[in-house]
């Protein structure tokens, strides 16, 4: 059976408030200005040191930013998300199905699997890949890569938000979708082999992968 392999942040949950307020911890510790909204919008989905490099802080300040960023999310911050309104029937589905699911995200192991655990979706997960700096898997093309090494995903399809998930598929000659419920736009949608716009026009696409 074909295998999914889908985002976290900005595709099964809306993590922004924790990671907007944890980013904002971490300049904050370094007496930094805040950027404005439209810079944080897009923090979902890059590795969180790219972010906090595209602030301005030097590599010694990223790892500052960082060490208050996570003290921030393993507190707190990992619970502040909402799931996205049928997610949880789409992975409860498509396992029905018999699709092998694995995630394919940027958040960091341990967070993604607090995350996902607490809101009752890891029970669909049959692989999870994820970040781990300290090993060196950070970005979403290292991510996919582990996943194809260690999941052995069959026929696989990647389901993302931001231009990082289909980027990554492409470089692997993988199919894409966006969905429009993230945090990516038109731009960066563009970029995905599939658009889906609500959950049953994912469900559509999933199955009509898997059925080929």
């Amino acid at each position: 059976m074909a295998s999914i392999l889908v985002d976290v942040d900005g595709t099964l949950i809306d993590s922004y408030p924790g990671i907007r307020a944890g980013f904002i911890r971490g300049m904050e510790a370094l007496g930094l200005e805040v950027p404005g909204e439209d810079f944080l919008r897009k923090i979902p989905g890059p590795p969180m040191r790219d972010s906090f490099a595209a602030a301005g802080l030097s590599a010694a300040e990223v790892e500052r930013a960082m060490q208050a960023y996570s003290d921030y999310m393993s507190s707190v911050g990992w619970r502040e998300f909402t799931v996205f309104p049928g997610v949880g029937e789409l992975l409860k589905g498509w396992k029905a199905l018999g699709l092998h699911i694995c995630t394919a995200t940027s958040k960091s192991e341990r967070f993604a699997r607090l995350a996902l655990e607490d809101a009752g979706l890891m029970q669909h997960v049959d692989f999870l890949g994820a970040a781990n700096h300290e090993v060196g898997r950070a970005t979403k093309i290292e991510v996919i890569e582990y996943v194809l090494a260690h999941a052995s995903p069959v026929h696989p399809l990647m389901v993302g938000d931001r231009m990082h998930d289909f980027d990554g598929a492409a470089h692997f000659g993988l199919s894409s979708v966006a969905v429009t419920w993230g945090y990516g736009d038109e731009g960066e949608w563009a970029r995905a082999t599939h658009v889906a716009r609500t959950p049953e026009e994912l469900d559509a696409i999933v199955r009509t992968h898997a059925a080929h």
